[in-house]
C-alpha cells in the first residue's frame, strides 16, 4: 500500500500497487465512538441537524442514518452509591402524554434515577421508590413538593426518613391562588406572610412567622366560614382559594422549616428543577419536533451525561 493523497473527511488516503484500488482504512471503534459523541454533542446543543450536517461534510440523511441506533438504544440509569439528600421531581416531556420521575443528589447536583410515566400519581412514584429503594440505601432526607401521591409514596417505602417540602412550591402555589392583588383584607396579609416565607433562616424567624400565620388564622376564623348559597339550597365556601392556600400552608408547616435546625438540608428542589429540569426542558424547545420515543431517548441521553455515563462504550 502506497500513500494515495487526502480523503475530503481529511483522512489518509492507501492506494494497492496490485490492482489500483484506493481507499482509506476506517477502525469500527473509532468510527462507533466519533458518531456517538456527534450524536451527543447534537443534542445536547441547540443545533440542528442540517448545521450540524454542513459542519460534518456529510448530508442530513446520513445523520440520520449514523444517529438511528442511539435512538433505539438509549442509556438506562446506573444506580449506585448513596447520598444524604436526595431530591424528588418530575418534568413533562410531552404535555397530557408523558412525564419523567428525577431523583436527584442534593450534594452533586447529579441524577440518581429517572422514569417515564404516563402521569404522576400514588401508583407510580410507589414504583420509582421501591425500586430505588432496591439498589439505594435510604436518604437521610428527601426534599419534595407537595404532590399528594409522592407524599405518601415516600411515608410508604421509606417511613422513617425526614421529609424537607421545597419552600419555593410552597410560595408559587399559595401566591397563584391568592393573586398579587388580593380583593380582601385578609388575602392581603396572607400573601404579606406568604411573600416573608422565603427570608426565613433562624429559629427565631420560624417561630415568629408561625406566631403571626396562626393569629392570622384565628383573627380571619369567621371570613373563612362565610357561605354563598345557591339554588336548590346548595352552598359553598365563599372565600375557596383563600380557604385553600390557608389549608396548603397549614399542612406544609410540619416538614416545612427543618432547614432551619439543620443548615444543610436544601430548602427547596432547585437541585432538580432548576439545575437539571430547565436544561432538559430547553434542549426539547429546540430539538422540537421528535416524536415521543425520541424525546425519551433525549431525556435518557441528557440525564446519563448528567449522572456520569461515559458514551463511548458500545451500544
Amino acid at each position: 500500500m502506497q500513500h494515495w493523497g487526502i480523503h475530503p473527511s481529511g483522512t489518509v488516503r492507501w492506494r494497492c500497487k496490485i490492482c489500483g484500488k484506493n481507499g482509506v482504512r476506517t477502525r469500527n471503534d473509532h468510527r462507533d465512538k466519533q458518531r456517538r459523541s456527534l450524536f451527543v454533542s447534537w443534542i445536547t446543543s441547540k443545533k440542528t441537524l442540517k448545521e450540524l450536517a454542513l459542519h460534518s461534510h456529510v448530508t442530513v440523511q446520513t445523520l440520520s442514518t449514523w444517529f438511528r441506533p442511539y435512538w433505539e438504544y438509549p442509556p438506562k440509569p446506573q444506580i449506585t452509591g448513596t447520598t444524604q439528600y436526595l431530591v424528588l421531581d418530575a418534568t413533562s416531556v410531552a404535555p397530557r402524554e408523558c412525564m419523567v420521575l428525577i431523583a436527584g443528589d442534593a450534594m452533586t447536583g447529579k441524577p440518581v434515577s429517572w422514569m417515564p410515566v404516563q402521569r404522576e400519581n400514588l401508583e407510580v412514584w410507589s414504583r420509582f421508590l421501591h425500586h430505588l429503594a432496591l439498589a439505594y440505601v435510604e436518604p437521610s432526607v428527601v426534599v419534595c413538593d407537595g404532590q399528594r401521591g409522592l407524599l405518601r409514596a415516600i411515608r410508604e417505602v421509606w417511613p422513617r426518613v425526614k421529609l424537607q417540602r421545597c419552600l419555593i412550591h410552597v410560595i408559587r402555589q399559595a401566591s397563584v391562588w391568592l393573586t398579587q392583588h388580593p380583593k380582601s383584607r385578609a388575602g392581603e396579609q396572607l400573601l404579606a406572610l406568604v411573600n416573608r416565607l422565603s427570608s426565613i433562616r433562624t429559629k427565631r424567624q420560624k417561630r415568629k412567622w408561625i406566631r403571626a400565620f396562626f393569629a392570622w388564622t384565628r383573627k380571619h376564623e369567621s371570613f373563612l366560614k362565610e357561605r354563598t348559597y345557591g339554588p336548590n339550597s346548595r352552598w359553598w365556601y365563599t372565600h375557596r382559594k383563600l380557604r385553600g392556600t390557608k389549608s396548603l400552608i397549614q399542612n406544609a408547616i410540619p416538614d416545612l422549616f427543618h432547614f432551619v435546625r439543620e443548615p444543610s438540608i436544601p430548602r427547596t428542589s432547585n437541585h432538580v428543577e432548576g439545575g437539571i429540569n430547565a436544561r432538559l426542558k430547553e434542549l426539547l424547545r429546540c430539538h422540537r419536533g421528535m416524536n415521543l420515543t425520541k424525546k425519551l431517548a433525549l431525556v435518557s441521553w441528557y440525564l446519563a451525561l448528567r449522572q456520569g455515563q461515559k458514551t463511548n462504550s458500545k451500544l
